[in-house]
């Protein structure tokens, strides 16, 4: 073999080996926001089941999540004591809750961010949080079966709950999150969130939501919360003061 068929040989192999090589972990990171965000906007009808130790049926919430842009806004439909209550997050740090006993609207504080939310295994910063870039710093740390899987710790003078997690990513369309580690600041595996069965939403969109998403508590004795949602429809044309106070307020 000469040196020009040579030299041409090897720029082939390093050619194709490129493309076939994975994206970088930011890439990745960046793929799986916008999975979760390619929407003008997004309503979805979930049931909470929220397994208490020893029960031999699980405790239901049912509720409505509305979505546009960072600002979600969630109605709770059952049980007949939460029926009413709602809930205004604007952003990972900015939450409010309407309860109709008061008939007031209530910033949470920063404390409430890391608070069960309606005694589950969900967080009110797990509702808030739709996106990770920006806020944790990814790796790529390997493969594992379908899934890409990151390292992702927390960057300078942000603030969550869980300094470092793990998370797995589909290598395929719509490239969702299937499931996030999440570790304490001490290293500890604290919670896990395992995201299953996707299904293309109705409506004009390529947005996929999963008909399951769980929460284990891995400090709670591996307390879990299944959240089943459907009904999901994006792109409706939400009017934006669906996401304000008054809203939360006027009960709309």
């Amino acid at each position: 073999m000469n040196r020009l068929t040579a030299s041409a040989l090897a720029g082939s192999l390093f050619i194709a080996s490129t493309a076939f090589a994975d994206p970088s972990a930011a890439e990745i990171l960046k793929m799986a926001d916008n999975a979760a965000t390619c929407f003008k906007d997004l309503s979805i009808d979930s049931r909470m089941e929220i397994f208490e130790p020893g029960a031999t049926t699980p405790r239901i919430a049912s509720m409505t999540t509305l979505t546009k842009g960072e600002k979600r806004l969630v109605r709770f439909t059952a049980p007949a004591d939460s029926k009413g209550m709602a809930m205004l997050l604007e952003t990972r740090d900015t939450m409010y809750v309407y309860l109709p006993g008061f008939q007031k609207v209530r910033r949470m504080g920063t404390h409430a961010k890391n608070q069960s939310f309606m005694g589950s295994d969900v967080s009110n910063e797990d509702m808030a949080s739709q996106t990770y870039s920006g806020v944790y710093q990814p790796k790529l740390i390997g493969s594992e079966g379908d899934n890409w899987l990151l390292d992702l710790t927390l960057l300078p003078g942000k603030e969550a709950e869980f300094p470092h997690l793990k998370m797995w990513v589909m290598k395929q369309h719509p490239n969702a999150v299937t499931r996030i580690d999440f570790f304490d600041d001490k290293g500890q595996l604290a919670k896990t969130q395992l995201r299953t069965n996707f299904s293309k939403d109705a409506g004009d969109g390529d947005h996929y939501t999963p008909a399951e998403i769980t929460f284990i508590d891995h400090r709670r004795n591996d307390h879990k919360t299944v959240i089943h949602s459907s009904n999901a429809k994006v792109n409706q044309n939400l009017g934006d003061d669906l996401f304000s106070q008054r809203s939360l307020l006027r009960g709309q």
